[in-house]
């Protein structure tokens, strides 16, 4: 395995972690406030989120790439041993379990909770069913956030040790 390779691996991980993390930020510190009053934010939220969801899944399909690429060039063993008996494998371990809810939750909110909310929310807005979608779309997106900055503090862990 190439060193030029890992270190184009590590940069292209890191852009697509800050895309990942600085996306959900800037949606959820700027755009969604930005709109809190425009008379069509249901149908630019719904756009933007269909956007940024294709793009989420491009992204996550790099971090898992360069993910595996990253471990295997660090020497992991893909054993129950090695993600148990040492701090590096525990902490690899947990930090791939994590990825794999992240990637469970954004399939999950994208594509099912989150479509129905929007939908939900253009044709009855007030419906008590309306809201109640809506409330679990935004708990499953803050969910989300919350482990994608948990898998980056596990991959400085990884990197920098604990």
């Amino acid at each position: 395995m190439s060193h030029g390779i890992y270190i184009l691996s590590v940069y292209i991980h890191i852009v697509s972690a800050s895309l990942w993390l600085g996306g959900m930020l800037f949606l959820i510190l700027a755009f969604i406030p930005g709109i809190k009053n425009h008379p069509d934010k249901i149908n630019i939220i719904g756009k933007v989120s269909l956007k940024y969801s294709k793009v989420g899944m491009v992204v996550l399909a790099l971090l898992l790439i360069t993910g595996i690429y990253q471990l295997e060039y660090r020497g992991i063993q893909w054993t129950v041993d090695y993600f148990t008996s040492s701090s590096f494998g525990r902490i690899a371990g947990l930090k791939i379990l994590v990825f794999i809810l992240i990637t469970f939750v954004s399939l999950i909110h994208d594509h099912y909770i989150g479509n129905r909310a929007i939908e939900a929310w253009k044709s009855q807005p007030e419906h008590p069913e309306t809201l109640k979608i809506r409330k679990l779309s935004r708990h499953m997106g803050r969910f989300g956030f919350l482990l994608a900055l948990l898998a980056a503090y596990l991959g400085v862990l990884l990197v920098r040790g604990w």
